[in-house]
């Protein structure tokens, strides 16, 4: 009888320097590209890291968006900066943020069964945690994976 077991990948760094110094109150960055459509990966886990310099407000978050590109060269509307537009139908969850200045590392709620489109996209986050981020050093992190049959 076969087992089925989940493969992970390595994990991938998809916000980086975008989220230097990030500002307050609706803020967002867009992150580099994955080409889902090379990897082919069902589902996906994230993981925001960062340690503010300032405690973010109790019970705050920060809102992640998946933006595909669905013809796999022009992604779906979206901004970053100040003017916020993102498409709702791509929300992925949120990172819930405690009120410390020591390292956070936040998985998106209880939910880990995140699905991946089979396509480029690319990961928008939104500050809604009371403070700007530091100037440095805070990423979002993607582990791809999918089903195996061992």
């Amino acid at each position: 009888m076969a087992v089925e077991k989940l493969e992970a990948a390595a994990i991938t760094s998809l916000l980086t320097t975008e989220l230097n110094a990030l500002a307050n109150v609706n803020a967002s960055a867009l992150g580099t590209e994955y080409d889902n459509a090379t990897n082919l990966y069902p589902f996906g886990m994230f993981e925001l890291n960062a340690t503010f310099g300032t405690n973010p407000t109790a019970g705050s978050v920060c809102d992640l968006y998946l933006v595909p590109a669905s013809d796999g060269t022009n992604y779906d509307d979206s901004t970053t900066g100040a003017t916020l537009l993102t498409p709702l139908t791509s929300f992925v969850g949120s990172f819930p943020l405690r009120a410390v200045t020591t390292a956070q590392k936040v998985p998106i709620g209880v939910v880990w069964r995140i699905e991946l489109p089979p396509t480029k996209f690319k990961l928008q986050i939104i500050n809604r945690s009371g403070v700007a981020f530091p100037a440095s050093g805070s990423t979002v992190k993607m582990i791809p994976y999918r089903r195996q049959i061992v």
